[in-house]
């Protein structure tokens, strides 16, 4: 058996995460965190779920949490890379699913670490990053040359989305120049995008490509380029960002569609070529966990050591059974 301890694993993904760990006879999920109350309410929800505390600020409550379990995925930003480096000293498995480039980049430089200790970590593990970087790299195997990548990532105002989802969503917005707004087209349509720093655009530069930009788009008949800039200016004040983190949970108008659109352009054969994959599906967070779950999966039966980000290790036909069967489109 082995147990996977799921840091945040009572948040709105770590639930998620856990529920499909569960479903796996070979796999037990363990819920930790600073809140042991709600740690049991979710567990009490999972068959087999354990629970542990665990307050990434006290470094002193790590060994009982990390106590006979093989694998730990981090649901949560880690401020440093203190927590990791025990996990990976432990010569102990270790997961992603942030978004956040500075995070990342701490953790890969525990790869040294990692190898000595015979450990595996994998980074970008969810949606964006993760599949993007999956589908980029798939793009990129079809082309001799490659210029630039452009990457397109649609989420629904009408999904429901974790509080810390949307703290980073808000936090991460940045004044629109002009020109910033551009339409892409997804497999449900075209909706107008803005720049955004997901962190699959730099790591995916640091593998090596070329030209690497993200853009996201919003699923909803309130999104129109000039609510785009109003929504980027509101984040920019306090008390309105505020007022944005009380109102989105709770008056969700749209869909709840999520999509990825994965454009290389490049060479081939001496003459201009274009590679474009599209993903199709719904519920956000619920991709995240089937990816997370699927690759933790994995993990238990992997003997590589290091620092990898998902595309490093796996390919995109890995996971496509999977991503089919949930009704999610590949094209």
């Amino acid at each position: 058996m082995t147990h996977i301890t799921i840091i945040g694993g009572y948040g709105h993904v770590g639930k998620k995460i856990a529920r499909r760990l569960a479903a796996n006879p070979g796999l037990t999920p363990r819920l930790a965190g600073r809140d042991l109350t709600r740690a049991r309410v979710a567990a009490a929800e999972i068959p087999g779920a354990e629970v542990a505390y665990l307050d990434l600020a006290r470094p002193e409550s790590w060994d009982a949490a990390l106590a006979g379990t093989q694998i730990v995925v981090s649901c949560l930003d880690t401020p440093d890379d203190r927590f990791a480096r025990a996990v990976l000293s432990r010569g102990l498995g270790y997961a992603d699913i942030s978004a956040t480039d500075a995070v990342l980049r701490r953790i890969e430089g525990l790869d040294a670490l990692a190898r000595s200790a015979g450990a595996l970590a994998v980074l970008s593990l969810g949606l964006a990053p993760g599949l993007t970087n999956l589908m980029a790299a798939e793009a990129v195997r079809r082309l001799d040359r490659v210029d630039s990548v452009s990457i397109g990532v649609l989420l629904g105002l009408g999904d429901s989305h974790g509080t810390a989802a949307i703290d980073w969503t808000l936090d991460t917005l940045r004044p629109l120049a002009p020109g910033d707004i551009r339409r892409l087209d997804f497999a449900s349509g075209s909706v107008p995008t803005i720049p955004f720093d997901f962190a699959d655009q730099h790591a995916l530069t640091r593998a090596g490509l070329p030209g690497v930009t993200t853009r996201l788009g919003l699923d909803s008949p309130l999104v129109t380029p000039l609510s785009l800039r109003l929504l980027a200016a509101m984040a920019q004040r306090p008390w309105l960002k505020a007022l944005l983190r009380w109102s989105l949970p709770r008056f969700r108008v749209g869909s709840d569609r999520t999509g990825l659109v994965v454009t290389a352009e490049g060479w081939r054969d001496g003459r201009p070529a274009r590679e474009r994959l599209t993903l199709d599906g719904r519920g956000e967070a619920e991709i995240t966990a089937l990816v997370a779950a699927e690759i933790l999966a994995r993990m238990a039966e992997r003997r590589e050591t290091g620092v990898h980000h998902l595309q490093a290790r796996w390919r995109l036909d890995d996971l496509a059974p999977a991503l089919t069967a949930e009704g999610i489109r590949l094209a």
